[in-house]
C-alpha cells in the first residue's frame, strides 16, 4: 500500500486525523514517541540522546558532535525501515523530506489557526492562554530550525508537500476523505522500480548508521548514497574522511558485510585528527 507522511504544527489536530486514517485503512501509526522508543532499544546512549532531542533543540555544539550525527543517522535508518513495512503513517521527524522522490509516498502537511491550536493545548493541559501561546511558538521555532539543519528545507513551504490541509477551515472527515483519495492515487504508482528506490535508500541509510554508531571508527564526514536512484546494479557510493590510517580499509570491510555482492564505490580519505575538538564518541 501507499505510505503517508505528515508534517504537523504543534496543536494542529494532525494526530486525530492520522489516527482516523489509520483506523479506516488498517495502517500503522508511527510518531516521534514510537521512533524514540525504538531507538532507545539500540542502547542506553541512544535513549539518552532521544530524550534530550525530544525535550530541547540541540545547540550548535551538539549538532556538530559526531555522536549526535550518529543519532540522526539512526533515526533516518529507522524511518526507511518503517516505510518498508508498508501501510504506515509516519508523523514528523523529517520523514516528509527523507522520503521525497519515492513515488508511492503521499506527503502532506496539516496546519491550523493559532487560536484553534491554543484551544487544543489548553484542552489537553491545564495552562493559561499565554503559556499555551509560548509553547506553540517555541515548538514551531525549534522544529523549523531542526528540519532546516537536517534537510535544508523549510517545513512551512507548501511546495514541499503533495497537499496542505487546514484543520481550522476544513472538517476532519473531509480531510480524511481527501487523504484516502490521495493514497489510492499513490497506490497506483507502485511497481518494482518504486520498491528498488526505497530498498536502495534504506540500505544506504543502514550502512551509514552502522558506520557512524561504531565506536571503533573516528569519522569527521560520511555520506552513503545510491549511485543511481532505484538501480541496485550500480550499488552505493561511500564517501568520507577518517582520522586513523586503518579505518578506511576497515570501513570497507564493514560496509561489504552489509551490502554483500552489491557493488560499492569507496572514496574514504585520511586526514590527521585536529589537535583541538570535541570527540566524545568512544
Amino acid at each position: 500500500m501507499a505510505i503517508l507522511t505528515i508534517s504537523r504544527q504543534f496543536g494542529g489536530g494532525a494526530k486525530a486525523i492520522a489516527l482516523q486514517v489509520a483506523s479506516e485503512l488498517g495502517y500503522e501509526y508511527i510518531d516521534r514517541a514510537t521512533m524514540f522508543k525504538d531507538i532507545s532499544a539500540q542502547g542506553p546512549r541512544w535513549g539518552t540522546y532521544a530524550k534530550d532531542f525530544d525535550e530541547q533543540y540541540p545547540n550548535v555544539w551538539e549538532r556538530n558532535d559526531w555522536s549526535f550525527k550518529a543519532f540522526v543517522a539512526l533515526i533516518q535508518s529507522l524511518i526507511y525501515d518503517y516505510a518498508k513495512r508498508d501501510k504506515v503513517i509516519i508523523a514528523g521527524t523529517g520523514a516528509t523530506f527523507l522520503l521525497k522522490g519515492v513515488p508511492h509516498v503521499l506527503r502532506i502537511r496539516i496546519e491550523s489557526s493559532l487560536e484553534d491550536r491554543i484551544n487544543r493545548i489548553q484542552g489537553d493541559q491545564v495552562i493559561n492562554e499565554n503559556t499555551a501561546r509560548w509553547i506553540i511558538e517555541k515548538v514551531d521555532a525549534d522544529m523549523s530550525r531542526s528540519m532546516y539543519i537536517l534537510y535544508g528545507r523549510h517545513w512551512d513551504d507548501s511546495r514541499e508537500y503533495d497537499r496542505v490541509f487546514n484543520s481550522s477551515t476544513e472538517a476532519q472527515a473531509d480531510i480524511v476523505d481527501e487523504i484516502k483519495k490521495g493514497l489510492a492515487a499513490k497506490e497506483a504508482l507502485r511497481d518494482q522500480e518504486v520498491f528498488n528506490i526505497l530498498d536502495l535508500r534504506a540500505l544506504a541509510a543502514r550502512v551509514k548508521a552502522s558506520i557512524l554508531t561504531n565506536p571503533d571508527f573516528i569519522v569527521s564526514y560520511l555520506d552513503v548514497t545510491p549511485r543511481e536512484e532505484g538501480m541496485p546494479k550500480y550499488g552505493l557510493a561511500v564517501k568520507g574522511f577518517v582520522h586513523e590510517m586503518d579505518d578506511a580499509s576497515d570501513i570497507e570491510v564493514a560496509v561489504k558485510e552489509i551490502t554483500g555482492d552489491m557493488p560499492v564505490e569507496f572514496d574514504i580519505q585520511f586526514q590527521m585528527l585536529p589537535r583541538f575538538g570535541h570527540w566524545d564518541f568512544k
